[in-house]
C-alpha cells in the first residue's frame, strides 16, 4: 500500500476545520453572489435560459475536474491546491464583477457580456471550485483513521458546505441593499482573507504527498458505486426540490411575486440550518458507522420529501425542507466516510473526486428535471422524488455492499 508522509506542523484536530473553512469560504462567496444573479441577468439582457447555461457550464467544470484536482493534492500536497482554487475562484468572480459593471454602464457590445460571463462565472470559476471539496476530503481521508473520526471529518465538511449555503445568500441578500454589485466585488474579498488565512495557519509540511503515483477508481468499482448511486439520489432530491420551490410557493401556497423571493429564502434557509445542526450536533457525537448514518439519512429525507408533496402552507413546506436538510445531513457524512474506509492511501484522491463530482452533476440535471417535471404537473416533481428516495431506502436497507466491509478501514 502507498505510504503517505505525515510532516504535520498541524494537528489533525486544528488542521481539518481549516480545511473545511476553504469549502465554507467557496460556498459562502458563490452564495452570496445568487441573490443578484437573476436581476442582473435581466440587465445585463441575459434570458433565464442563457443564465442556466452559465450555472450548467460551471457545474460541468466541477464534474470534470473533481478528480484531477483530488490526486493533484497527493502529488503538490493540499496546501497548494487549496490555495489555487480559492485564488483561481476569487479571479473568477472578481472578472464576473468587473463585466458586470461594464455591461451596466453599456460599455461592452451585447454578445459580449454574456460570452465573458461564460468564461468567468462559469468556466473558470466552475474549474477553481472543483478543487476545493474533493481537496478536503482527500485530506480529511488521509488524516483521520477508523470509521467514527471518518465520520466526524466528513461530518465537518458537510456543515462547512452547509454553513455556507445558510450564510452566503443570506450576506448576499443584506449587501444588495446597497446594489447589485456590492455582493458581487465582497464575494471575491471573502475567499482572498480565507486564501491568506490557509496560507499562514496551515503550513506547507501539514499536506501530506503521497510517495506513489495517485491510483485512479472507476466509477463502477463495486466498493464504491453504491455510495455514489445513493449520494446521486440524495442529492438530485432536494436539488429538485429547491430548484422549484418558487414555483410552488406561488401555486399552491398563493404567495404573491412579491414575496415569493423572501419566502423561497426562508424555507431554504430551514433546511440549510438542519444540513449544519444535525451534523454539528447529532453526527459528530453519535459515532455511527456509515451504513446506518446512509439508511437513516434516507428514510429521514423520504419523510421530508412526503411532507413536500403534501404541503398545503409555507410552514409545512419549511418542515419538509427542513426534514429533508436534516436527512442530508445525516446520509452525505455516511456517503463520504465509507468509500473513503474502503479506498487505499493512494485512492483517496480518486475516491473524493468521484463523490464531488457526482453531487455535481446533481446540479447540472435537478433544475432541468425539476423544471421539466413541473411542467408535466405541479405534484410530479415531489412524487417523483418520493419514489427515487423510497427505491434508495429499500437498497440501503437490503443491499449487503452498502454495508460490507464500508465500516473499517483499510489501513
Amino acid at each position: 500500500m502507498t505510504k503517505a508522509k505525515h510532516h504535520s506542523a498541524v494537528p489533525a484536530a486544528r488542521s481539518i476545520p481549516l480545511v473545511c473553512a476553504a469549502v465554507f469560504g467557496l460556498m459562502t462567496g458563490q452564495q452570496m453572489v445568487n441573490p443578484v444573479l437573476a436581476p442582473l441577468a435581466r440587465e445585463l439582457g441575459i434570458t433565464e435560459l442563457a443564465l442556466g447555461l452559465v450555472m450548467a457550464v460551471g457545474a460541468s467544470g466541477v464534474v470534470f475536474a473533481s478528480g484531477f484536482w483530488a490526486r493533484r493534492a497527493l502529488v503538490w500536497g493540499h496546501r497548494p491546491v487549496l490555495l489555487i482554487s480559492l485564488l483561481g475562484a476569487a479571479s473568477g468572480l472578481a472578472v464576473f464583477a468587473v463585466v458586470a459593471q461594464l455591461g451596466l454602464d453599456h460599455a461592452l457590445p451585447a454578445p459580449l457580456p454574456f460570452t465573458l460571463v461564460v468564461l468567468s462565472r462559469g468556466l473558470l470559476f466552475g474549474l477553481a471550485w472543483a478543487a476545493a471539496p474533493a481537496t478536503a476530503q482527500s485530506y480529511i481521508a488521509r488524516t483521520t483513521t477508523g470509521s467514527a473520526e471518518r465520520v466526524r471529518g466528513m461530518s465537518m465538511f458537510g456543515a462547512a458546505q452547509g454553513l455556507g449555503l445558510a450564510v452566503g445568500p443570506a450576506v448576499g441578500g443584506v449587501l444588495s441593499a446597497g446594489g447589485l454589485l456590492l455582493p458581487m466585488y465582497m464575494a471575491p474579498v471573502v475567499l482572498l482573507l480565507i486564501a491568506a488565512v490557509l496560507l499562514f495557519a496551515l503550513p506547507g509540511g501539514s499536506s501530506q504527498v503521497s510517495d506513489a503515483a495517485p491510483a485512479r477508481v472507476r466509477i463502477l468499482d463495486r466498493r464504491i458505486w453504491p455510495f455514489l448511486l445513493i449520494g446521486f439520489g440524495l442529492y438530485l432530491s432536494i436539488t429538485v426540490v429547491l430548484m422549484t420551490l418558487g414555483f410552488l410557493l406561488q401555486d399552491r401556497v398563493h404567495v404573491s411575486e412579491a414575496q415569493v423571493g423572501l419566502q423561497t429564502g426562508l424555507v431554504t434557509l430551514a433546511g440549510a440550518a438542519f444540513i449544519v445542526i444535525v451534523q454539528i450536533l447529532i453526527v459528530r457525537r453519535l459515532a455511527w458507522p456509515p451504513h446506518r448514518l446512509i439508511r437513516i439519512g434516507c428514510l429521514v429525507m423520504l419523510g421530508g420529501t412526503i411532507t413536500v408533496a403534501l404541503a398545503s402552507t409555507a410552514l409545512w413546506l419549511a418542515l419538509g425542507v427542513a426534514l429533508m436538510g436534516a436527512g442530508l445531513g445525516f446520509g452525505m457524512p455516511g456517503v463520504s466516510a465509507a468509500p473513503s474506509l474502503r479506498a487505499s492511501a493512494a485512492e483517496q484522491g480518486s475516491v473524493a473526486g468521484l463523490v464531488t463530482a457526482t453531487v455535481a452533476v446533481t446540479f447540472v440535471l435537478g433544475p432541468l428535471v425539476g423544471d421539466g417535471l413541473y411542467e408535466v404537473g405541479s405534484s410530479a416533481p415531489y412524487i417523483a422524488c418520493v419514489v427515487l428516495l423510497a427505491g434508495l431506502s429499500l437498497f440501503a436497507f437490503s443491499y449487503r455492499g452498502v454495508r460490507g466491509n464500508a465500516d473499517s478501514s483499510v489501513g
